[in-house]
């Protein structure tokens, strides 16, 4: 009897390859003070992470501190962020190595404004002039570095039609002031609202739109709509987690998720079928197919976190033994290297580290960096993928062969398919394959 290979065989080898959910393991963040949480991380590699902190003890004090780990988080070392001026409120953080790191801060009061760094573990920080920010609609947003050497930090438009962008090649000793990202009349962006892969960023503005550049930030591409009407705003906020240049999540505050597979030019609501999403932060895991975080720390939308395998659909929650279970921001290098920010309470806690998330056979056998555009097709569909492509073969929804391509078909013409929804599955001469749900319209 000939074996059919059908997409409903797929989902029961997926759910027989069934993940196991990960859990937090409670690090002490060692901040200055007590109630400290981390605001924003980021991450380098499997050890280092970077912090800065906020009050959260419901006061709102005016905190400069940081906390980092160069060894996976066995150890956390805080402190004050000296050379950083009162009246200067920390906004985002670039981690570069065990000594090395970035802060970006607006003028809260101080008469300036910019990018910090240290070369010294945090002990001193020094303001890089050439990220002049100067100007008096001046506004710093984000930074964030690649490496020690490049990097980008944006703000609002200080000139007409533009944000204020520098891209540096040296660490920051010389930041090269760029055109910056295009903007209408009015809009601007966000502190930290921002995600990065490879050479991508993307960033959020108060109109719903998403600031987009492919090559760290020195030239920009148009900037694009979204589903959301603000990404920081009273009335709506969200967040954006970043896979590739193509593939994309935003995260609506009201609990809706979104995904672009064609770099922004359309977003489509994932239809969550089980489980909570936390709607304050999100954060994809690099080095997987679409495997997702979400947390929140707040009475008004909830103290948890939870994870997804299959891109939101399907969400489980992460147990967390320590005495708050609310996540605050993630740092996600690898499967292997994860954290989520907590308050802390008194000297235990403040920091999480989630344990491995273990590929299933089904993830861990997939082709890696591929993605199809336009998505949904009127007749033109092409495969994006660095590796040598074996076989392409177009499904219906019941696992029928319906046509095939051959060796190194990147470029299907499927105009003589009837409308309907199909999958695309991509083999490759290392014998890895993928399956896509596609449309044609």
């Amino acid at each position: 009897m000939k074996k059919i290979f059908t997409i409903a065989s797929m989902a029961l080898a997926l759910a027989a390859n069934a993940q196991v959910t990960p859990s937090w393991t409670t690090q002490n963040s060692n901040f200055p003070d007590t109630s400290t949480y981390p605001f924003v991380m980021n991450s380098k590699g499997e050890n280092v992470v970077w912090a800065f902190g906020a009050d959260g003890s419901g006061g709102g004090a005016d905190y400069r501190v940081y906390t980092k780990t160069s060894d996976g988080g066995a150890t956390w070392i805080g402190g004050q962020m000296t050379g950083v001026p009162v009246g200067v409120a920390v906004m985002d953080i670039a981690a570069g190595d065990a000594n090395t790191a970035w802060i970006s801060g607006y003028d809260d009061g101080a008469g300036v404004q910019g990018v910090w760094k240290t070369i010294n573990g945090g002990t001193t920080w020094t303001r890089q002039a050439t990220a002049a920010y100067n100007s008096a609609t001046s506004f710093t947003n984000i930074v964030y570095f690649w490496d020690l050497n490049a990097g980008v930090t944006m703000g609002d438009p200080a000139t007409t039609g533009r944000l204020e962008v520098y891209t540096t090649t040296d660490g920051g000793t010389t930041w090269v002031k760029q055109t910056g990202a295009p903007a209408q009349s009015g809009e601007y962006g966000y502190v930290h609202n921002r995600a990065v892969a490879g050479n991508t960023i993307w960033a959020g503005s108060n109109f719903g739109r998403i600031f987009r550049s492919n090559d760290k930030g020195v030239t920009w591409l148009d900037t694009i709509s979204s589903p959301v009407s603000d990404f920081g705003g009273e009335g709506e906020s969200a967040e954006i987690a970043l896979k590739d240049a193509s593939n994309a999540w935003v995260l609506s505050i009201f609990g809706i998720l979104y995904k672009t597979t064609d770099a922004g030019a359309t977003f489509d609501a994932v239809d969550a079928q089980s489980g909570t999403m936390y709607p304050t932060s999100l954060a994809y895991v690099p080095g997987t197919d679409q495997t997702l975080l979400t947390g929140a720390a707040s009475t008004t939308y909830g103290r948890g976190s939870s994870i997804s395998f299959d891109g939101g659909a399907n969400w489980t929650e992460i147990a967390n033994s320590y005495v708050d279970a609310g996540i605050t921001s993630f740092a996600a290098s690898s499967t292997t290297a994860i954290w989520g920010g907590s308050f802390n309470n008194g000297s235990t806690g403040g920091v999480n580290k989630l344990s491995p998330i273990a590929l299933a056979t089904s993830e861990a056998n997939v082709v890696k960096g591929l993605s199809i555009a336009p998505n949904p097709t009127y007749g033109d569909l092409n495969i994006s993928t660095v590796l040598n492509v074996k076989a392409v073969e177009i499904l219906d929804m019941n696992g029928r062969l319906i046509k095939t391509f051959g060796a190194d078909s990147k470029k299907l013409d499927l105009s003589s398919l009837k409308v309907g929804v199909y999958a695309v599955k991509v083999t490759t001469v290392d014998g890895k394959s993928q399956i896509t749900k596609f449309i044609k319209k």
